[in-house]
């Protein structure tokens, strides 16, 4: 996967690293193998997680709310972050972490 092909509001899961098995969603692209990630709780909008792709699984479900924000330059709050995710991991038939 390149980072190219994600879209921004797409679920991921880390693979790698001391945050293992969290998810979050694409907010952002940094070059042409880093992403932004954010959850709301512990990764804030306001300072995103940047993350080799090579460290996360790719899910393809995508908050599309978020994406259309994001794409059109909007604001997006950590509280719809948090509220998207949550979704999205609940229709994915995955469990949230606390």
């Amino acid at each position: 996967m390149t980072v190219s092909r994600l879209r921004l509001g797409q679920l991921v899961s880390s693979r790698a690293g001391r945050d293992c098995g969290q998810r979050y969603l694409v907010v952002g692209k940094s070059g042409d193998r880093f992403v932004l990630l954010a959850n709301g709780k512990t990764r804030k909008i306001a300072a995103p997680k940047k993350k080799n792709i090579r460290h996360l699984i790719f899910h393809p479900a995508v908050a599309e709310v978020i994406e259309e924000k994001l794409t059109a330059g909007e604001e997006v709050t950590d509280e719809e972050v948090r509220s998207a995710l949550a979704e999205l991991v609940e229709e994915q038939g995955f469990s949230l972490p606390t």
